[in-house]
């Protein structure tokens, strides 16, 4: 859930100037996105940010009676704070439950004092059955870690990479320290940090010869399959749907831009693991980091242990490519073990990313549980745009 709202502002406003919260409209979008922009969050386009939420496939069902979001009004109907609520689809022991995700939590500074009303909103909503906020920041997190719980499973405070562009990397990092004269020392700092690499980490397993290993250019109907056995394979943990239809809208964005790789192994041309990345540079105006994130990882052969096998080509394509760093957040998960081990980089994050609650108190109990969970960036809204 990202935000630009000081929650804790002190700022009170007479009675008379107090704004007004409604639900939000689709017409209200160019009034959202100069409020965004005002305050430096990433705004979508006009036609994607619709298609947010007319294009989810839950939507037929759901539009109705689901709330895009809301908005503080004030005395002259200018919008003045946001709130958007885009809801996911997920199954849990064969149930279908719909979660709310925040999104864009944005208030003018002179209205911050009535931040908090976008959120009670949001957490007393009719019709979700879940609440789960993955790109939670620093501004945020006390308020969405005191109205729900961290997901107990990983560490989502954490973040493992690799260097796959060391001079690119290198001249990035000695910019974001402020460093002179970093097109002189930018080569020396690459090869003193190849060098540590070479010498102190784990080479990567050689790729599994039983599976064939490819890149596919979009969900086929393979996937579908693909879905139904990993929903038979899991009945006990909490599980965001991935039928085609669903990862065709999750992922439409980024793939309308050439952001997003799938990466398959197959056994006898049936699909048995896959991996999606996708592409997160860090803004120009933030040195230019450029890095791609593995998003999710699912597997029918837990026992074969794929991942080594499916980050071989994306790590090769990232060198291909120049992209400073292949990345994956939240660490210490037992399926993702394979990208702990074998990168030699971690970072610490500003604050904890994932959290979640459940409206049915028993299901928010199951859910205490790390053994409920299978958690990744493919959960809420971190890689939808």
């Amino acid at each position: 859930m990202t935000t630009a709202c000081e929650t804790l502002s002190p700022h009170l406003l007479p009675a008379q100037e107090l704004p007004t919260l409604r639900q939000t409209r689709f017409e209200d979008y160019p009034q959202i996105a100069s409020l965004e922009t005002s305050h430096e969050l990433i705004t979508l386009a006009e036609d994607d940010w619709r298609r947010v939420w007319t294009d989810n496939p839950l939507w037929p069902r759901l539009k109705e009676h689901w709330p895009i979001g809301w908005v503080l009004e004030d005395n002259r109907g200018k919008i003045v704070g946001s709130l958007g609520n885009v809801p996911f689809h997920y199954t849990f022991q064969g149930k279908s439950l719909i979660s709310a995700c925040g999104r864009g939590w944005v208030v003018a500074p002179e209205y911050r004092g009535v931040a908090l009303w976008l959120m009670d909103e949001y957490f007393n909503q009719d019709g979700a059955d879940l609440f789960v906020n993955t790109t939670v920041n620093a501004l945020a997190a006390g308020i969405v870690g005191s109205l729900s719980a961290r997901v107990p499973a990983g560490d989502w405070q954490a973040a493992a990479f690799w260097v796959t562009s060391y001079h690119g990397f290198a001249r990035t990092a000695l910019r974001m320290k402020d460093i002179p004269m970093t097109g002189l020392l930018a080569p020396a700092a690459a090869l003193g940090l190849r060098l540590k690499d070479l010498v102190s980490s784990k080479a990567l397993p050689p790729a599994n010869q039983a599976f064939a290993i490819a890149e596919a250019s979009g969900f086929d109907p393979r996937f579908d399959v693909f879905w139904k056995q990993l929903v038979e394979q899991n009945p006990n943990k909490l599980l965001a749907v991935r039928d085609v239809a669903t990862l065709n809208w999750h992922f439409s964005i980024p793939m309308r831009h050439e952001k997003v790789w799938i990466i398959t192994a197959s056994q006898h041309g049936i699909l048995r693991a896959y991996c999606t990345l996708k592409r997160e540079d860090q803004p120009a105006g933030l040195q230019g980091l450029t890095r791609m994130r593995l998003v999710d990882f699912q597997t029918l052969e837990p026992e074969a242990d794929l991942l080594p096998s499916l980050l071989r080509p994306a790590l090769h394509r990232c060198r291909v490519e120049g992209i400073h760093v292949l990345e994956h957040m939240g660490c210490d998960l037992p399926k993702m073990a394979a990208f702990d081990r074998f990168a030699p980089h971690r970072r610490k994050l500003q604050c904890w990313k994932f959290y979640s609650k459940a409206t049915d108190p028993a299901i928010d109990v199951q859910l205490a549980s790390a053994q409920a969970w299978d958690p990744s960036t493919y959960d809420g809204d971190a890689t939808i745009d």
